[in-house]
């Protein structure tokens, strides 16, 4: 069985169901090599997800060439250079697709604070593509599929190796610079919701599903992906836990959420047909109802937003879960790393910076608050007897 998933100008990706998940499929056949780093990844227990975002970023390069009449096993620097420049200036596809209505890219939301994405591609898909084509080539270079030399320069360090795999402990990091091509990045921040947003946000909701998705999104911290991957078998209404199968790991962990999510997801159930053991718990609504994926779910909650005027996305629920897990002095850091399932306690520790909105409050306390009177002495000591004590003149 095969799915074709895009088919735009040159050159395609295609879904398989048996043997290798995604195929790179240029011109009109399957490119070898492509296919053969693929396996690569995939024997690397990569998940599906990232199979499929390289097989696109190597679709866009054999393009990109192609279009400069040049063979990808001949592409040099001088052609990754170009790349950056048209990746760089390029509106993104999927940015052009915006509503009319659309606020322009780049501003920023006046109920929100988030940004607006902008029309080029961001510097992390730059930097993302940049290393789907340095590995691809090495892999190409080692499996003599014709390049002699790999055109994209090496990420870390001058020998392509890791950056402290030699470190003297005794001595301090170095801090190396950017590789070349590699674009600056911003530093990772948060945007969690203010609670009448969230409530503002949950009126919008036309349907217990939704109301049962949000509230376990709000309160457990699950991934998008997680939660919709849900199945029966995976609730435990008595200890109020859902067992999801986790991001990185891919592991089926148990999280716990709160009774409200339990209340409205037995109200969705009861409008649903029964469902056999392991089948999703999510459906769609049409007429004829299919499991509902991420953009389906991604779909809802640009409808509440164009009627709100905002533009919350999945990814903040999960913000808003740990800013209201860590707000609690019951929780630790690393009782909230556990619950959010965080590989490493320094990815939870972006939740503990501070926001400039939640700054402004203080900075405005801090001028309002009256100034302090200057030190002075104990009216039981005479003033002349202090200074002669301290050797100052009197």
């Amino acid at each position: 069985m095969m799915v074709r998933v895009r088919a735009q100008r040159l050159g395609r990706v295609e879904e398989h169901s048996l043997g290798l998940r995604w195929r790179v499929i240029f011109p009109d056949t399957e490119h070898a090599a492509a296919s053969s780093y693929l396996r690569e990844l995939a024997a690397s227990d990569c998940s599906p997800a990232t199979l499929r975002s390289y097989a696109f970023a190597l679709l866009r390069w054999f393009r990109f060439v192609r279009e400069r009449l040049v063979l990808w096993e001949r592409a040099e620097r001088v052609d990754v250079r170009a790349f950056v420049e048209f990746l760089r200036e390029t509106p993104n596809p999927q940015r052009l697709r915006r509503r009319p209505d659309a606020p322009a890219p780049g501003s920023v939301n006046p109920h929100t604070g988030k940004s607006v994405l902008g029309r080029h591609y961001a510097s992390r898909t730059i930097n993302h593509q940049l290393t789907v084509l340095f590995g691809f080539y090495e892999h190409a270079c080692r499996g003599d599929f014709g390049p002699l030399v790999n055109p994209v320069p090496a990420q870390r360090g001058r020998d392509g190796g890791r950056l402290v795999a030699h470190h003297n402990p005794m001595e301090n990091f170095v801090l190396h610079r950017r590789a070349t091509y590699r674009q600056k990045t911003p530093q990772a921040t948060w945007k969690a919701m203010p609670d009448d947003a969230a409530d503002a946000l949950f009126e919008q909701l036309q349907c217990n599903r939704d109301r049962a998705l949000v509230s376990f999104w709000l309160t457990s911290g699950a991934r998008a992906g997680e939660l919709l991957g849900l199945r029966h078998g995976d609730i435990d209404v008595g200890a109020r836990t859902i067992t999801v199968v986790s991001k990185g790991s891919r592991l089926r962990e148990a999280i716990p959420a709160s009774i409200d999510s339990f209340v409205w997801l037995a109200l969705y159930l009861a409008e649903t047909p029964l469902a056999a053991e392991g089948g999703p718990v999510w459906w769609t609504r049409h007429r004829r109802p299919r499991p509902l994926g991420y953009h389906a779910a991604r779909a809802v909650l640009l409808r509440a937003n164009a009627r709100l005027g905002t533009n919350w996305t999945l990814h903040d629920f999960r913000h808003t879960a740990a800013q209201r897990l860590l707000a609690d002095p019951a929780f630790t850091l690393v009782d909230v790393q556990t619950l959010l399932r965080h590989a490493s306690v320094t990815t939870t520790q972006i939740y503990t910076r501070p926001r400039l909105e939640d700054l402004v409050g203080k900075v405005l306390e801090h001028y309002a608050r009256p100034a302090a009177p200057p030190p002075g002495l104990d009216p039981g000591y005479e003033a002349n007897d202090v200074l002669e004590l301290l050797g100052l003149p009197t």
